[in-house]
């Protein structure tokens, strides 16, 4: 499957959307949208195994700091108790405001990494 892309135009808050096989092993697509060479990786039980490896080697591979940030799956777990778990996390990493986290999952883990 060829990479298609699809281009969110919010001015300067534009960003891009890839969709293809294979994508979470290139790490050039994320590079650019880097503010510095750290990134957090926000994840579920049930996704993280699958995908996270892949994501946080091609990233390490390129030179990125990756915090690796698994937290329990389900809606029942979108609360501050488990928001709490990211800040903790990013506190024991001394992440800064330039850190970049990165979701990996769905609605949940969405809500709460943005």
């Amino acid at each position: 499957m060829k990479m298609q892309t699809l281009e969110v135009s919010l001015g300067n808050r534009s960003y891009p959307i890839h969709i293809g096989k294979g994508l979470l092993s290139q790490a050039d697509l994320i590079l650019p949208h880097l503010k510095r060479k750290q990134v957090a990786i926000v994840s579920n039980t049930t996704v993280a195994p699958l995908y996270m490896q892949t994501l946080a080697d091609a990233l390490t591979q390129s030179g990125v700091n990756v915090i690796q940030i698994v937290l329990p799956d389900g809606e029942a777990y979108k609360n501050s108790e488990t928001l709490n778990l990211i800040y903790d996390a990013l506190l024991q990493n001394r992440c800064e405001r330039s850190t970049t986290l990165i979701a990996l999952g769905g609605g949940v883990i969405g809500d709460l990494t943005g």
